[in-house]
């Protein structure tokens, strides 16, 4: 139990001498409660093995004083209760992790709804700015317009980001840029890292092969790689350096990101089990040991590898490897030119919030479409009914009657319709909604939505 030969002789292991106890609190409770009960049952103690290692040990025992009024004589029995513990620990580990996987439930519901009102407001600011930006403007206001757009970008991406890991999501995969990724976790641990002394550094390399994977999969373990990182320079040195570094290795057709921290490194006896599951180094209840597990199974699940290269003492280093899709986005993307118009189609806008509404409408009026407007699904159903149109703009939730419903009433009604209807929404991940665009197959912008990004899905849907 301890370490020892066989050939030890009893009197050499004193499990209860003060070096034994790994808290020498414990060891004055422990004699303390000997003392006055005379006995102790099952009584739960961490000692140390030989080695230094740590057991957790339960002790039956009878104290008995000498006859000269010395030392105390204890007589005990001591079983190893390590792997019972162990289990124990795994399953408060497990029920902690089913309570947060209810409590994020939760907050994927709350923040379902707070997503869908920032993003009206926001979709109708990026759209007016980008049809004053377009307009013939002094310097100073095109200026401020240009921050209107950015600064409303960036709170969009914040509330996507809220969107992304506050629900749970079924693997949807898709041709993504691993650069894109990075840069879009960086920014969600911008805000932390300026607060803890962390400076986030990439040299994201230019061109890369597109791969064929889950975004969001891809952000999880991102996430999980840089929060490591921060936390071991944090503890060691109060402050760091992370770098992110991507490049494509021809001859394996690989896709490779470096996640680089200097803190205080890995120790070799933790190299060999730090993908292992409940492995944690950190203190009780600051982690529950899964987050590079999860992270090595996405990877795996996507063809890749992830490795870890380190010495104690000099920082350490992440490596992921993905195997790039077919040949598709190895050149940098150029801007695209604003789409044609189909000058005179007849639209309808369904859109409950009349600014987002207006905002639409004109910058639909602008680009040369006959543009009508309606509340909801209802007012919808009986203007398709007295005047034709050749595309609807539809939102998803509304009050009365919300896209869904009215999407099945039309295609009922008018299937030929049914076809050019492109609906806008704040957030579908996860929810009904996107089983519905999945089954009809129906264009959809994420609101909030660039101008050009909304007359591009007009175009096409009208050819």
């Amino acid at each position: 139990m301890f370490g020892y030969s066989r050939e030890t002789p009893p009197e050499k292991v004193l499990p209860f001498a003060p070096n034994r106890f790994v808290d020498p609190r414990a060891r004055d409770a422990f004699l303390a409660r000997l003392r006055r009960d005379g006995a102790v049952n099952d009584y739960l103690l961490r000692l140390r093995r030989s080695e230094e290692s740590s057991l957790w040990v339960e002790v039956t025992a009878t104290v008995h004083s000498t006859t000269d009024g010395g030392d105390l004589r204890i007589d005990a029995l001591l079983r190893d209760i390590s792997e019972r513990r162990k289990l124990e620990d795994r399953g408060r580990d497990l029920s902690d992790q089913l309570g947060q996987a209810e409590k994020m439930a939760a907050l994927g519901q709350t923040v379902s709804g707070v997503a869908h009102e920032l993003n009206n407001p926001l979709a109708t600011i990026l759209t007016w700015a980008e049809r004053l930006a377009a307009r013939p403007v002094d310097v100073d206001t095109k200026r401020g317009l240009e921050t209107i757009l950015a600064e409303s970008e960036r709170a969009a991406k914040i509330v996507r980001n809220l969107l992304t890991f506050a629900r749970n999501r079924n693997t949807t995969r898709a041709q993504v840029d691993l650069n894109t990724i990075v840069r879009e976790t960086l920014a969600l641990r911008a805000y932390e890292q300026r607060l803890s002394n962390v400076t986030a550094v990439h040299a994201l390399a230019s061109g890369l092969p597109q791969l064929f994977a889950d975004p969001h999969q891809l952000k999880q373990v991102l996430l999980n790689l840089f929060i490591n990182a921060e936390q071991a320079m944090l503890a060691a040195n109060g402050r760091g350096t992370l770098v992110a570094r991507s490049w494509y290795e021809s001859e394996t057709e690989m896709v490779m990101l470096e996640v680089n921290d200097d803190g205080p490194g890995v120790p070799g006896h933790v190299r060999t089990k730090i993908f292992d599951p409940f492995f944690t180094t950190k203190a009780v209840g600051k982690g529950t040991g899964l987050g590079l597990t999860v992270a090595y199974a996405i990877v795996e699940e996507h063809g890749g590898q992830i490795t870890l290269t380190s010495e104690s003492g000099s920082g350490a280093s992440f490596f992921v490897s993905f195997p790039a899709a077919d040949a598709i986005g190895r050149t940098a993307a150029t801007p695209e030119a604003p789409p044609p118009t189909a000058a005179g189609s007849a639209v309808l806008v369904v859109e409950d919030e009349p600014a987002l509404a207006l905002a639409v409408t004109d910058a639909l009026a602008d680009a040369g479409y006959r543009v009508d407007r309606a509340a909801n699904g209802q007012e919808a159903l009986e203007r398709v009914s007295a005047e034709a149109y050749d595309l609807v703009v539809c939102d998803l939730k509304m009050p009365r009657l919300d896209g869904p419903a009215f999407y099945r009433i039309l295609a009922e009604r008018k299937p030929a319709l049914a076809r050019r209807v492109v609906f806008v929404t704040g957030d579908v991940a996860g929810t009904e909604a996107e089983k519905f665009l999945l089954e009809t197959k129906c264009r959809w912008l994420l609101k909030p939505f660039r101008l050009n990004d909304l007359l591009r899905a007009v175009h096409e849907t009208l050819r």
